[in-house]
């Protein structure tokens, strides 16, 4: 999976107004839930928007000063609720063999052959919830629905892979090709619409 490496600063101030005077200089205020302990660090927001405007997941090495190099994961984005700025983010420690869960994006590849006899393609899960360890950690999930057929569907249990646990029903739909519907649109009146030779 893609890689980020981040770079910030310990954060020693303790009062919201400071963490108001990062924001208003370009940072951002952030902590790293650590296997030993949790980190609290500052960071530019030019360089967060790598990681937290983007679908897909990213792992991250979160470098502070000379003291810490952390892989890690975000966790959690706030918002201001009234204009939508980032005002704080959560990253937690990844640890060799230890399960995380994330939700990745699901990517459709491939000409379904039933579209291609006129059908319509749906995708019903767009996001995947997976238990992974963090050296089968995927940034998004490739489901081939080339072979779907008009009245073919795609389920959990045909992407089964031994790397993760997929935390959804077994029988539950991801994607399927339906015949597609045509929608008879009336006339207002009789006669209406003709054009007269």
């Amino acid at each position: 999976m893609n890689c980020v490496n981040l770079k910030g600063k310990k954060n020693k101030f303790l009062k919201k107004i400071n963490n108001r005077e990062l924001r208003n200089s370009g940072y951002i205020p952030c902590i790293v839930y650590g296997i030993n302990k949790n980190i609290k660090f500052y960071i530019l927001l030019s360089i967060l928007k790598k990681v937290i405007y983007t679908f897909k997941v990213y792992k991250v090495i979160i470098e502070i000063k000379n003291e810490y190099k952390i892989e890690a994961l975000l966790k959690e984005i706030q918002f201001n609720p009234i204009n939508d700025d980032v005002i704080h983010v959560d990253f937690y420690e990844l640890k060799k063999n230890q399960y995380i869960i994330i939700s990745v994006p699901i990517i459709s590849v491939g000409h379904s052959l039933g579209v291609s006899k006129g059908g319509e393609y749906k995708i019903l899960i767009k996001k995947i919830n997976l238990k992974v360890i963090p050296e089968f950690i995927i940034d998004h999930m490739d489901i081939d629905t080339s072979n779907l057929d008009i009245g073919d569907n795609l389920s959990i249990k045909d992407i089964y892979n031994p790397k993760y646990i997929i935390l959804h029903n077994w029988n539950d739909v991801i994607a399927s090709v339906k015949i597609k519907v045509k929608v008879k649109v009336k006339g207002k009146g009789k006669g209406k619409g003709k054009v007269k030779s």
